[in-house]
């Protein structure tokens, strides 16, 4: 069940970030052309009113229509001429006022316009936008041949206000579409990813059967070979049968734990307030023996008391995993290090190490995946099927933890990360 929920938000995740990006990127491409387009028009203007001496052309003749194009005279009807509002003056190289018209705006008195020229000269652009008294107004300077300048100011507060307008109706139209995508989404996210649920659990089905299938003859087979070494004595043939025989029982028992693991619920554990430093003490003293046995150090480290609310079980078979593969792949006479600290207020972290000459340049992210092992080759003298840290992945999933790997100065280690 965790793994189908993790699914599905991983469907849905993935699917809103999909469309949150066409969505971004189509109306960010609408509203810079619509801004573009404005400017275009706005400048395009400005200009005719400087090439003609600070006065609005009139349009001679019939405009062509076209679908295709958006005009750019304002005065494509007879009254838009009288709807443009514009002053200009003119300025001598030394910013000495030469002339000004201000016949055609109401707003600006003739030190007002002065004022407001002299601004956007000590801009130093000779176009641009400005704002003033909630009103927008656009300008370009033109240098005349006489070493004068033409200073042409306009208001565009329609203009600007119309593209700031689209721009929110977009802003609530877009985030209007992701909404109702993701709740279509939601609603039929189990109907789509229903055939990936169903191959995952006909998958799990069969490694169950097939198991169970298959300790039959791993039996028969067993119980064979006991009776032949009873008869005709032990052999070497008769010992590799048995090693590859416990070695195949072994794997199908992690196999069908695997399988199983995908089925426990959260709901399912029974979690209790208890004390992890003696369970975690008590659980790595137990690979003491094995860990002397093979010529190699084990040191543990903890709290003197560390309270919890965890799932027992659960834990001590994370525990176990860890320790289980730090004593199979720590080097010759190297040392394996267990720690528990406090993490926060609640949280806890569990840290196995172990000396790991070989990690150099492995790539750690496949490490968790089901099968895989840190040795390519496979090596039969090391136990083990790849199976472990995967069910550990699940376990601490199942438990709301993290579970990581990291490699430094020839240590491998795996840390069991647990907020509350």
């Amino acid at each position: 069940m965790a793994e189908i929920q993790r699914l599905r938000r991983k469907f849905i995740l993935v699917g809103t970030l999909a469309v949150i990006i066409i969505v971004v990127g189509a109306l960010g491409l609408i509203n810079t052309i619509s801004y573009m387009r404005m400017q275009h028009s706005v400048f395009s203007l400005l200009t005719s009113i400087s090439e003609n001496g600070g006065q609005l052309p009139r349009r001679e003749g019939e405009r062509p229509s076209s679908w295709i194009e958006d005009p750019d005279w304002y005065n494509d009807s007879p009254e838009s001429i009288y709807q443009i509002r514009y002053f200009s003056i003119v300025l001598d190289r030394l910013g000495n006022v030469e002339d000004v018209n201000l016949s055609r705006i109401a707003s600006f008195s003739e030190s007002e316009a002065v004022q407001v020229v002299r601004s956007v000269i000590e801009s130093q652009r000779d176009r641009g936008i400005f704002r003033k008294n909630r009103a927008s107004y656009s300008y370009m300077v033109t240098p005349l041949d006489n070493h004068q300048y033409r200073i042409v100011i306009m208001d565009s507060t329609k203009d600007v206000a119309a593209v700031e307008s689209f721009v929110r109706y977009s802003l609530r139209f877009g985030i209007g579409c992701i909404l109702v995508y993701v709740l279509v989404l939601t609603g039929l996210c189990n109907l789509i990813i229903r055939p990936f649920v169903d191959n995952m659990e006909n998958q799990k089905r069969f490694i169950t059967n097939a198991g169970h299938e298959l300790k039959t003859p791993i039996a028969i087979i067993s119980a064979n070979t006991e009776a032949l070494e009873l008869i005709q004595g032990k052999s070497e043939w008769t010992a590799n049968i048995l090693t590859q025989v416990k070695r195949l029982s072994r794997l199908i028992s992690s196999l069908i734990t695997l399988s199983k693991m995908g089925e426990k619920r959260k709901e399912d554990l029974q979690k209790e307030e208890l004390d992890l430093t003696p369970l975690f003490k008590d659980t790595v003293e137990q690979f003491r023996p094995l860990v002397k046995a093979d010529d190699k150090t084990l040191s543990l480290t903890a709290p003197d008391t560390l309270p919890v609310m965890t799932d027992q079980r659960s834990l001590v078979e994370l525990i176990n995993i860890l320790m289980d593969n730090a004593v199979k792949y720590c080097d010759a006479k190297g040392t394996i290090a267990a720690s528990l600290t406090r993490r926060g207020k609640q949280g806890f972290v569990i840290a196995i190490s172990n000396a790991y000459a070989k990690g150099e340049g492995e790539d750690y992210s496949h490490y968790f995946e089901r099968f895989y092992r840190g040795d390519s080759s496979h090596d039969s003298t090391i136990p083990g099927y790849g199976i472990g840290l995967s069910m550990a992945k699940e376990m601490v999933a199942l438990l709301d933890g993290q579970i990581s790997v990291s490699y430094k100065d020839h240590i491998i280690t795996y840390a069991l990360t647990f907020e509350h």
